[in-house]
């Protein structure tokens, strides 16, 4: 049952459905906040543990269950109970990795009818998170997954959207303190200019997609450069340089 951000508290949420070592086995560390994860006994589909603390957790778990039940969201089932004082949090797992890295490392080399097929998943999303009253504010092919590809059956490919770390409400009453980092690269110009970041909208969504669309037509390739810096990028983007068009 889809879950309102009101309804959701870390103390009720966690409740836990999972126990470490009993429903789930942790395995090797993928980064600073996942982790392999298997199935106890041994089953589909295939998971992973996300890691946070307290602080955050209620926050980010909150966006995750209101988005939980869209095909091209990612599925979190629930927190995992554990004696290691995080919040664990449990999802199915992408075992391609994300758009973007694959693009760059050649693994994935999509034909233009895919990538369209893959930006129209990509969007389905997008309009569904709208129609929760939600802004995704961090859209790039790197929070993009891929479930299943083939680089010219477009019926054989399937890609989620992950990460709502900066999600909001859409809502102009809505006040979000937390500290975040500007998605330099990939925001509209008018968060650029919004020294309280105030300025984040569906429109805003609307351009990051466009920016999202733009990377994967260029081979995943950093924007503005891998070589220049957060603040050289953001002092040409306000002096109104603009991408170019992608190489075929």
């Amino acid at each position: 049952m889809m879950k309102r951000l009101s309804d959701v508290n870390i103390e009720t949420l966690e409740t836990y459905e999972y126990q470490l070592d009993i429903n789930i086995r942790k395995k090797n560390r993928l980064n600073s906040r996942f982790y392999e994860a298997d199935w106890i006994p041994i089953r589909e589909p295939p998971i992973i543990l996300m890691t946070m603390n307290k602080e955050t957790a209620e926050h980010k778990a909150s966006w995750y269950l209101m988005l939980n039940s869209h095909k091209h969201i990612i599925l979190t089932f629930g927190f995992v109970g554990n004696n290691e004082q995080l919040s664990m949090l449990l999802q199915e797992r992408a075992i391609h990795g994300n758009l973007q890295k694959l693009l760059q490392d050649k693994c994935f080399q999509p034909s233009t009818k895919v990538l369209i097929t893959i930006f129209l998943q990509i969007l389905d999303a997008i309009i569904y998170i709208g129609t929760q009253g939600i802004i995704v504010s961090n859209l790039c092919c790197s929070n993009v997954l891929v479930f299943r590809m083939n680089p010219t059956k477009s019926s054989e490919n399937l890609v989620k959207l992950t990460n709502f770390s900066m999600a909001r409400k859409k809502d102009s009453s809505y006040v979000d303190n937390r500290p975040t980092t500007i998605p330099i690269r990939y925001c509209a110009p008018e968060i650029l200019n919004s020294i309280d970041q105030s300025n984040y909208s569906e429109a805003s969504d609307v351009y990051s997609f466009g920016v999202l669309l733009w990377e994967a037509c260029s081979h995943g390739k950093i924007l503005y450069g891998s070589n220049t810096s957060d603040s050289d990028v953001l002092q040409r983007r306000l002096d109104g340089e603009e991408l170019l068009q992608p190489n075929e």
